[in-house]
């Protein structure tokens, strides 16, 4: 037992439990194993220099931004919106949920459309979607219009929400790097939902609402350029066992040959290259035109509408997985509490006691919110990758997905204090620093929370990290669909104090799962039934 992860029978093997430190007898430190083990092929993603690999992560991060931006850039102005079109409140939350709905299933057929037609066209062709319906909704003349826009815009979102912080993760950065790049872009995603209502506050009160949608529009043609130049294709077919090691049948690693297990050349650490020169590439040694490089047609590997389908409906059978479907629990009560604090801001802060106007609404549940997600995704991807490396070193420098959850603690500790003390707050009226103070709380436990739920479904899924996220998106987008429906009138019915009190012991509830999946969790993953499906 390694701090309480319970062992498995001898012969069984658990995908996602790798050797990540190379110990040498007599040492007091170890080289880190590169996991998964690069090849020596130059178009090998995983071979890439620092320099691209920093700027694919960039134009990762960039479209992250730009696509959190889309679901709260109406939160403010949510009266503006209802009186514009003469239609209620939950009318105009409805915009919101339309488009969760639609993010949800464009998520889950992202990821099996990636593997079809490779990561760079799903990016391009999304991207130009959203571009053409920003447009869409800052010309719209109706409800109805508006209502098509956003439903199109949760279509285009899938690429940087379902794709950026799993596959390509994935595809271009080894095991112990990944935490802290989940982490900047979970923070990237949740970031820019709780700083968009500070200024599209003042875009609406100074220009309107339908210019919120132009400076959209904008920001995503800079987002295509990026996507043009610094997203290469990532697709490559290496020849692994995958990333679960046979390290149970070995026992402890004591010697330098039982050490290597899983390793690289030890400067591949240290280089950010390999030596690729004279190597053969094992996908394919032709490279193809420049047009379809740059349409990103170079990886399409479509084989009939019968491939299409089995692709898409290919997801559904890794639902049967524990891991899975923790993963869409916890990705829905966590992410929903965005949903959640957008939905009803306007409601609360222009209401008595507190009066504010559209731009006091976007700077209080913009700057708090910011903070605390900030410290919340960014540290969380840290402590991530840190307890990891540490627990490892002194597991005999064997890594458990597992260690991952460690970071669950603190989070459901601040979600508790935020959820119950922002109801308190808001129930009696307390001052608005008050109430910044809980929403800055509880948006550092759902942003440390969120960044620990994805790199340890990314660690377990493995290859099919992405499939599993799309499924995590759209239980996401469901749940919270659902939500708009009457999480106004629920408010208005029972009151700040019963409405937050609510959604927090959902939560806490939820996260409680997490202590027998972590006991647990490496007897699932060996166990054959479920072991089979990411191998």
């Amino acid at each position: 037992m390694a701090f309480g992860v319970l062992n498995i029978p001898p012969g069984r093997v658990a995908p996602g439990t790798v050797l990540l430190e190379d110990l040498h007898q007599g040492q007091s430190s170890a080289d880190i194993i590169l996991v998964p083990e690069p090849s020596k092929s130059p178009k090998d993603p995983l071979n890439f220099t620092r320099f691209k690999k920093e700027l694919y992560f960039l134009a990762l991060l960039f479209g992250a931004c730009a696509t959190g931006v889309i679901g709260p850039v109406l939160v403010p102005g949510f009266s503006v919106v209802a009186a514009v079109f003469d239609v209620t409140l939950t009318n105009v939350a409805l915009l919101n949920g339309s488009l969760v709905m639609a993010l949800g299933v464009s998520s889950y057929i992202c990821a099996p459309l990636a593997e079809i037609c490779g990561r760079r066209l799903v990016y391009l062709s999304t991207t130009v979607l959203l571009v053409v319906t920003c447009i869409w909704a800052a010309s719209a003349k109706s409800y109805g219009s508006l209502m098509a826009a956003r439903v199109f815009q949760g279509l285009g979102m899938g690429g940087f929400f379902s794709l950026a912080g799993t596959t390509s993760i994935n595809d271009v950065f080894f095991v112990h790097e990944r935490g802290s790049r989940v982490g900047l872009w979970n923070f990237a995603v949740i970031a820019s939902v709780n700083i968009t209502p500070i200024i599209s506050g003042y875009l609406i009160v100074d220009l309107g609402w339908r210019w919120s949608f132009w400076v959209l529009a904008i920001t995503f043609g800079l987002c295509l350029a990026f996507v043009i130049f610094c997203l290469p294709e990532t697709i490559y077919e290496r020849q692994i066992e995958g990333l679960a090691s046979g390290i149970e049948k070995l026992g402890p690693a004591t010697t330098d040959e039982e050490s290597k297990l899983g390793s690289a050349p030890d400067d591949t650490e240290k280089g950010d290259a390999l030596d690729t020169s004279e190597v053969p590439d094992p996908v394919t040694s032709e490279t193809p035109p420049t047009w379809k490089r740059v349409l990103g047609v170079e990886m399409v590997r479509f084989k009939g509408i019968s491939t299409l389908v089995r692709m898409m409906v290919a997801p559904l059978a890794i639902l049967r997985h524990p891991v899975v479907i923790w993963g869409c629990a916890m990705w829905s009560v966590l992410f929903t509490w965005n949903i959640i604090q957008g939905a009803i801001a306007d409601q609360i802060f222009s209401a008595p006691p507190y009066n504010l106007s559209t731009s006091d609404v976007g700077l209080i549940v913009g700057i708090a919110p910011f903070i605390g997600s900030a410290m919340g995704t960014i540290g969380g991807g840290w402590i991530c990758d840190l307890v990891a490396k540490g627990m490892s070193g002194r597991n005999g420098g064997v890594y458990e997905p597992e260690f991952r959850l460690v970071v669950m603690l603190p989070s459901l500790i601040t979600i508790i204090i935020g959820a119950f003390g922002l109801g308190m707050a808001v129930e009696h009226g307390l001052s608005q620093i008050k109430c910044a103070v809980f929403l800055a709380i509880l948006n550092f436990g759902t942003g440390i929370g969120c960044t620990g739920v994805v790199v340890y479904t990314n660690d377990v899924c493995q290859e099919r990290a992405g499939e599993a996220f799309g499924l995590a998106m759209l239980a996401k987008s469901a749940f919270a669909f659902g939500l708009t429906f009457m999480l106004n009138d629920y408010l208005a019915t029972h009151g700040a104090m019963v409405f937050f009190s609510t959604w927090g012991g959902l939560t806490v509830g939820v996260m409680l799962t997490t202590v027998p999946l972590y006991v647990f969790g490496k007897r699932i993953r060996a166990f054959p039934n479920y072991s089979s499906i990411f191998a």
